[in-house]
């Protein structure tokens, strides 16, 4: 029996300044003016709470989020 090993490139932005397991949610637009604006909690599609922060387009996008999204579109 053999094994190989398969290489995956890193889908991530190269950038020092990101940190390990940081990853961009999918939030309503009604939540997003909430969240950045007013600074409150506001729930992703994936159920994560939390108060947005920091830029999204630095992140890669959070894995259960796009299912969640693909899964209410019947994208797959």
């Amino acid at each position: 029996m053999s094994a190989e090993v398969i290489e995956r490139p890193d889908t991530r932005p190269s950038d020092p300044d990101l940190e390990d397991g940081k990853v961009a949610h999918i939030i309503r637009k009604d939540d997003q003016m909430r969240g950045y604006v007013l600074g409150e909690e506001i729930t992703a599609l994936c159920g994560e709470k939390f108060v947005p922060t920091r830029d999204p387009n630095r992140y890669p996008v959070c894995e259960a989020c796009r299912e969640v999204l693909s899964a209410a579109y019947g994208n797959e």
